[in-house]
């Protein structure tokens, strides 16, 4: 498999991605159900796939108080954020912020090493054969009885309500033009149409047998809205 970098927030949408949140009105359920099924097997090792701006991560922490987290992104602009949102947990230990491709990371740590696996709208960035890689690097990594949880944007499997799924999101991202932010607008929906390609989609029914295929026992879904959905799956 071809080495794949890839970076989708160098521009204004990474420099103020705490604005996407305005556009997503299920934003927090979404992250605070994927905290909810992490902290539902109470991990003492929890490794967070693309932190962004530490969000996610901020939340893991006050759940999850006693555990070691180590939040993961490739992204400058990205972890920059994070350190300036976790400073406190980080110095005192809770936080190990790590900035490096996502496989590179997890092909470095050892078998059965972590407890539970967290992300949140990060693998729908890969590229089909990149993200099967992490998807088993992920099953490698978790304990016996660990735990995935990815909150992320799976495509309806019947193409006509994901496309009402999408028209409502684009749609959503008109509320940039109001707050003189065109520019926005413009490149979220420039990215939410790359997501389309055939290479990068991400279906559901599809990412599920994927993952039973690579041995996880049992999937479920958490959350369904919109364009986005929350499975957790048992090793």
């Amino acid at each position: 498999m071809t080495k794949e970098i890839i970076k989708r927030f160098d521009g204004k949408i990474g420099e103020e991605y705490n604005l996407f949140r305005l556009a997503c009105p299920h934003y927090d359920e979404l992250q605070e159900t994927v905290v909810g099924g992490i902290t539902s097997i109470r991990p003492k090792s929890i490794l967070e796939i693309g932190c962004g701006n530490g969000c996610t991560t901020a939340l893991l922490v006050e759940s999850n108080p006693t555990a070691r987290i180590t939040a993961i992104d490739n992204e400058t602009t990205m972890i920059r954020q994070a350190k300036n949102c976790l400073d406190e947990y980080v110095g005192e230990g809770q936080v190990k912020l790590v900035e490096q491709d996502a496989l590179d990371y997890l092909q470095s740590l050892p078998t059965k090493s972590v407890d539970a696996v967290a992300s949140v709208f990060t693998l729908h960035n890969f590229q089909r054969e990149y993200r099967g890689e992490i998807l088993k690097e992920i099953h490698r990594v978790l304990n016996e009885s660990g735990i995935f949880v990815n909150g992320d944007k799976y495509a309806r499997d019947n193409r006509k309500e994901h496309q009402q799924d999408l028209a409502w999101q684009l749609e959503q991202f008109k509320l940039y033009d109001k707050m003189g932010r065109p520019e926005l607008r413009q490149q979220w929906r420039e990215h939410y149409l790359e997501d389309e390609a055939p290479k990068v989609i991400m279906l559901e029914e599809e990412a599920i047998a994927e993952m039973k295929k690579i041995g996880f026992s049992s999937i479920d879904i958490l959350l369904r809205k919109k364009m986005e959905a929350i499975l957790s799956c048992q090793k």
